[in-house]
């Protein structure tokens, strides 16, 4: 039996941890969606003044035990922010 879940409300038990780099990077994944919901994440947080990065699920991404709902998860984005960096001012 798989561990995939079959009605794919939280994918996100589907898809490998966050990626190291970004996290080191300062970058948090808030969490999984579709393309039209990626949008409207992207605009949110940015009216929050964050930076936000949207990753594409990659098949290395994938827990082997889901292998078998790639194309499925092949449509979905991770999403990222973390606070803008502050502008550095320079003295007159």
């Amino acid at each position: 039996m798989s561990d995939c879940q079959a009605d794919h409300s939280n994918v996100s038990g589907c898809v490998a941890p966050p990626d190291p780099k970004l996290i080191a990077e300062g970058w948090e994944r808030r969490f999984i969606a579709d393309a039209k919901r990626a949008q409207d994440a992207v605009e949110m947080y940015e009216a929050l003044a964050q930076e936000v990065r949207v990753e594409a699920i990659m098949p290395a991404d994938i827990k082997a035990e889901c292998q078998g709902c790639w194309l499925v998860l092949s449509q979905l984005r991770a999403i990222y922010t973390r606070k803008k960096a502050k502008p550095v001012e320079k003295d007159s």
